[in-house]
């Protein structure tokens, strides 16, 4: 019987493996593909044939030495039998790859690349998800308390306007011109109080839809000013409070929309009052800066907390209160602000800590540039 080295042709060996190689999408003559083959003789317990080449000639018994640095060739790890359907198959082919891992990796660094993208899009969009659902969570809970706030506030003065008018029909009344006359008077206050904050449902609903357009002329932000703080006035010192103006703007002439801007001011007084203590204590400073004015409307009130500084200027978002549930409004005062503020291609920002008042400032461009 032929012995292995006898059966084998080099030649033939080296060409046959190539085209395995080839059929299994492994290109042989790339360098990272670079492999080592091998023929182990289980008779002889030697390796007969390295890359190509002899390495024992069949008639020294030692072991050859490893060639081409293929020592690991003599791992039967890598190792398939040749002539298999011998009952005893003589030999082994065992190839090595030196650069086996460094292949697996970079075929499997594709995959993981792509599982990490996916995983990391997966994580994105549950994030994203979560995000949205307590984001629209929190606006249903601000619009369920802005409807339970518009009846209470509606609620009060057509309690009033019903039990005015039931007094005036009243033939006791009737008789008296003075009383129909005081009756009439609350009736109408209570009216303008309605539409007052019908109108400011119907601004926001504007400023939404941005159907709007601002009428700009030359205004003075201190005669603005004064007009609200005689407004205010009233109803602060009736609760021993006081407002205070510091104008010190040289210049307070502004282009801007009339009543808006004085119903910003009028709305950050109003706040001012609504958030004080028992005796508000307010200031309106006004200051010339490089391009325009700046007003700063300062209380003593409650103060408002970091995580409330950051939704304040959000459409029906109340400041929290506490136990005192007696603070009205509807929670649009300061994203009419904001957005009014923004018409006016000027800003605003809030300086606050709980229970030191707050500082709302104002900064207004000499003119509205397009």
């Amino acid at each position: 019987m032929r012995s292995l080295e006898e059966r084998i042709k080099v030649g033939d060996l080296d060409l046959i493996i190539r085209q395995e190689f080839e059929k299994r999408g492994i290109n042989p003559k790339n360098s990272k593909f670079k492999f080592h083959y091998g023929i182990w003789s289980n008779e002889k317990n030697v390796m007969i044939i390295e890359d190509g080449h002899y390495v024992y000639d069949g008639f020294d018994n030692k072991p050859p030495v490893p060639t081409y640095n293929t020592s690991s060739l003599y791992n039967p790890d890598n190792s398939v039998p040749v002539f298999h359907n011998a009952k005893v198959p003589p030999g082994e082919l065992r190839v090595y790859f030196p650069n086996r891992t460094n292949i697996i990796l970079s075929s499997l660094w594709k995959n993981a690349t792509g599982t990490a993208l996916f995983a990391a899009i997966i994580l994105s969009c549950f994030a994203y998800t979560l995000t949205v659902i307590f984001r629209q969570k929190k606006l249903s809970e601000m619009k369920t308390d802005f409807i339970n706030n518009m009846t209470h506030e509606f609620k009060t003065p057509i309690a009033t306007i019903s039990l005015a008018s039931d007094s005036i029909v009243s033939p006791m009344i009737l008789s008296n011109p003075e009383k129909v006359q005081r009756f009439a008077n609350i009736i109408k206050q209570e009216n303008k109080r309605m539409n007052s904050q019908v109108e400011k449902v119907l601004q926001m609903a504007l400023l939404d839809k941005r159907d709007f357009s601002l009428k700009l002329t030359e205004l003075n932000l201190h005669e603005i000013i004064q007009a609200a703080v005689e407004n205010i006035s009233l109803r602060v010192e009736k609760r021993d409070g006081v407002v205070k103006t510091i104008l010190n703007a040289s210049r307070p002439s502004i282009e801007g929309d009339l009543t808006h801007v004085a119903n910003v001011i009028n709305n950050l007084l109003d706040n001012a009052d609504k958030y004080s203590p028992d005796k508000p204590e307010i200031t309106v400073i006004t200051r010339n800066i490089s391009n325009g004015v700046e007003v700063t409307v300062q209380d003593n009130g409650i103060g408002i907390s970091k995580e409330a500084r950051k939704q304040i200027f959000d459409k029906f978002y109340r400041v929290p209160t506490g136990n005192l549930h007696d603070v009205k409004g509807f929670g649009l005062g300061l994203s009419y602000v904001k957005a009014m503020m923004t018409a006016h291609k000027g800003s605003v920002e809030v300086k606050s800590e709980p229970g030191k008042g707050s500082s709302f400032v104002l900064t207004f461009p000499f003119q509205v540039e397009a």
